[in-house]
């Protein structure tokens, strides 16, 4: 663990009047959403306890062939609700990636249990193998999160193969790959359950919410699912409470709002394919340029698109360019073994993970949502190489 790794990420570099003209990301947002919304207000079907819910919920069962979807209100809390479904708790231990964002961990220990953080693959992946996580492997562990992460799929057989030979609970985190396909599978079908994020910049958005998908053939899962989205309230016994819980509740109107993007996932995906094409057709062979990994599994649609630069200081000095042409960036996640706060934990292993430093130390994303344009994606090409060559 070098220094150049260990030191924080610099301050977010500023654009000229403090407004980009092309921001990282933006909101999708369906033909059909602005229709729904006003039915549902015209309805009063505005809260979270409305047949809204169920229609959205409906959708993504049907979208992801899952036996049920619950919705809530973030990714985190699908996080929570996963891991308390998993019945993971106190005493327990669970493999995370330390390449991904904080809500992962933070969900582990908000269930009571401990964060094992895992490196990622070699050469430059963005995800942990069967390998990384079977060396960080304990009699404590209960549980496998993989993270999917900027839209780059893992080995889901594999690691599916992993959990069942361990006993683990596997959980996908999809939040940054929704639509995302494994061999012809869309990833958050091959886990005991899935996590999603509706957040304003994932693939598909409520504003703010999540998802969590249940995979198993348990139909007391979906009950258990839907009372941990609301304090525990039992659908038997309005106000008598079995678990503890919290509210994570998500309202009315934002599943009106993303029930119509659901089945314009595809659609997204193809434009998201099409600006992953045109970065690397014009970045390729940029000199000290890496670009993140193409999805080996299926179609190359990220998330979010990425490079790798030869150092931090690279970095610094490259999006400094970009954000004074106006343009915003992102760097890549700050690795979660190294995050402050979990030095102040007790019993946590902090030993160095390489592969997940680097990455936080030099990379970053580029521009991408839905109708960005080709000069736009060209434009933001010209100023990184123009930057790179200058550095």
């Amino acid at each position: 663990m070098d220094d150049d790794t260990v030191r924080f990420p610099d301050p977010e570099p500023k654009p000229p009047n403090d407004v980009f003209r092309i921001r990282v990301s933006y909101p999708y947002v369906a033909p059909e959403a602005k229709g729904e919304v006003l039915k549902t207000i015209e309805k009063g079907d505005i809260s979270s306890a409305t047949n809204a819910i169920d229609k959205l919920e409906d959708e993504l069962v049907k979208y992801y062939k899952v036996s049920s979807a619950t919705v809530c209100n973030s990714g985190y809390s699908a996080l929570v609700i996963a891991l308390k479904l998993a019945r993971v708790g106190v005493g327990d231990e669970v493999l995370i990636p330390a390449f991904t964002m904080v809500a992962v961990a933070n969900a582990v220990l908000t269930v009571g249990a401990k964060p094992v953080f895992v490196d990622c693959a070699p050469g430059g992946e963005f995800n942990p193998t069967a390998t990384e996580y079977g060396q960080k492997l304990t009699p404590q562990c209960r549980a496998l999160i993989v993270t999917h992460t900027y839209g780059v799929p893992a080995d889901c057989l594999e690691l599916q193969q992993f959990c069942k030979s361990h006993d683990l609970a596997f959980i996908e985190d999809i939040a940054e790959a929704i639509g995302t396909e494994y061999k012809g599978q869309l990833v958050g079908t091959f886990g005991d359950f899935a996590c999603a994020s509706l957040y304003a910049n994932k693939t598909i958005t409520a504003g703010d919410g999540g998802f969590v998908l249940i995979n198993r053939p348990d139909e007391g899962l979906k009950e258990r699912a839907k009372s941990y989205t609301n304090h525990g309230f039992s659908s038997r016994y309005h106000f008598v409470h079995f678990e503890a819980s919290g509210n994570y509740k998500l309202s009315g109107l934002q599943a009106a709002f993303v029930k119509p993007a659901v089945a314009r996932i595809g659609e997204v995906m193809l434009d998201r394919n099409r600006i992953a094409t045109l970065y690397r057709r014009a970045l390729v062979g940029t000199p000290g340029v890496d670009l993140m990994p193409v999805n080996p599994y299926g179609m190359d649609a990220p998330w979010m698109f990425g490079v790798i630069v030869k150092s931090k200081e690279t970095r610094t000095h490259v999006r400094k360019k970009l954000a004074a042409a106006g343009i915003e960036t992102r760097d890549y996640f700050f690795p979660l073994h190294l995050q402050p706060m979990m030095s102040k934990l007790q019993n946590t292993n902090l030993r160095s993970l390489p592969r997940s430093e680097v990455l936080g130390s030099r990379g970053f994303y580029l521009p991408t949502y839905f109708g960005l344009s080709d000069a736009r994606i060209q434009e933001i090409c010209e100023v990184l190489k123009t930057a790179v060559h200058d550095q």
